[in-house]
């Protein structure tokens, strides 16, 4: 059946506006006619891949795919969280592939997205993304030796003898920990959920035990995250101490000597950690309470006990007070650094945290006192 000439009109003029728009041809349309105009000026990009779903391994080369029309050149970059890092720019865009040797110390992770957009960027450029997460996985190697030249720290392998794996609990608590066996608990939970085997203990004293003396605390310290795994299926770890002694060190050093020891995610979390009398020399009783906005009465920054009344309060202040009435309480005594000797009325307990005037002068301590009311994480040990 033949069509009219009217309809084979339009349907080769389809036919002409498909092609063009396809192979990214542009012409000179006439500028009163604005539908056409716009029709092949319209810019396009799409990602490939990675899309989601793919397992790359750093160290390694992959493809990076994508189609564009009306585009000179692209840029690539990966994302993971806010911050974007450069993979390339500048490559001309009907090139439509890029190998990327993926950095052999990118972080593993399963939440990488790549972005391919219009280069160079400004505001109205095309840009698409992975419309799915990707996993980039860590090397195997032969010794922990290769992560230790690129952080220039010692990394210990897993079959080190005599190691005492060391974490930081993501979650907080009050003072009322349940006790010792309830701060236990809470460690044994968060290291079964982290993926850490074995038994684990709060580093944490109370007003009748010591830390050291309900702990084993012998062996090397090292962090229980893992920093790479070796190709026998063994891991490596952070070196944090050659002995307790040495790792207890680092709750009173200088911010900037413990930001080049620690990892970044454990020195964030290292000045806010509950601690209570670790050994002899943890503050047995009349503890300064730190706080933001002093309070006007002296009494209220002084806690008696040093652990939250053995981990059982959550409280600020000791039941009962302020008094109210003719009848005042007794409440236990303190001497101040001036020695004044006043009612010691806050609850508080001993906990890490930092003391001076800024990033380059402030030290960490294990002896700040911190009312029961605040939110604190665990250091947990390997036993």
């Amino acid at each position: 059946m033949k069509l009219p000439f009217k309809e084979n009109l339009i349907l080769i003029l389809a036919i002409f506006i498909f092609l063009f728009i396809e192979l990214g041809v542009f012409v000179n349309v006439a500028p009163d006619n604005l539908f056409l105009a716009q029709l092949f000026s319209t810019k396009r990009i799409k990602l490939g891949t990675p899309n989601g779903g793919e397992e790359w391994k750093t160290g390694e080369s992959y493809q990076i795919s994508w189609t564009s029309r009306g585009i000179d050149r692209i840029g690539l970059v990966l994302f993971r969280g806010a911050e974007p890092k450069w993979i390339a720019k500048n490559i001309e865009s009907k090139e439509g592939k890029y190998d990327w040797q993926i950095f052999i110390w990118e972080e593993p992770s399963q939440d990488y997205r790549v972005a391919i957009f219009e280069y160079p960027w400004k505001k109205g450029n095309k840009i698409d993304y992975s419309d799915k997460a990707f996993t980039i996985i860590g090397p195997k190697f032969a010794s922990c030796d290769t992560v230790s030249l690129k952080t220039e720290w010692p990394y210990l392998s897993s079959d080190f003898p005599n190691l005492r794996k060391v974490f930081i609990t993501n979650q907080k608590w009050t003072g009322d920990l349940g006790g010792l066996e309830g701060a236990d608990e809470k460690c044994q939970t968060e290291a079964e959920k982290a993926g850490f085997a074995g038994s684990w203990k709060a580093l944490l004293g109370d007003d009748r035990a010591l830390a050291i003396d309900r702990l084993k605390l012998d062996g090397v310290f090292v962090e229980a995250e893992i920093a790479a795994t070796l190709t026998e299926g063994k891991t490596c770890h952070r070196l944090l101490g050659e002995n307790f002694e040495k790792f207890l060190e680092k709750f009173s050093n200088l911010w900037v000597v413990n930001r080049e020891k620690l990892s970044e995610g454990f020195l964030n979390s290292f000045s806010n950690i509950w601690l209570g009398r670790i050994n002899d020399a943890s503050p047995k009783d009349c503890l300064t309470i730190t706080i933001q906005y002093p309070s006007k009465i002296i009494s209220e920054n002084y806690s008696f006990t040093t652990t939250c009344q053995n981990w059982s309060q959550e409280d600020d202040k000791i039941l009962g007070y302020p008094p109210t009435g003719r009848y005042t309480p007794e409440y236990p005594k303190c001497y101040t650094p001036y020695g004044k000797l006043i009612d010691a009325v806050g609850q508080a307990g001993l906990s890490s945290g930092l003391t001076g005037g800024g990033a380059g002068t402030n030290s960490f301590t294990p002896s700040q006192g911190k009312y029961c009311e605040n939110y604190q994480k665990l250091l947990c040990i390997e036993q």
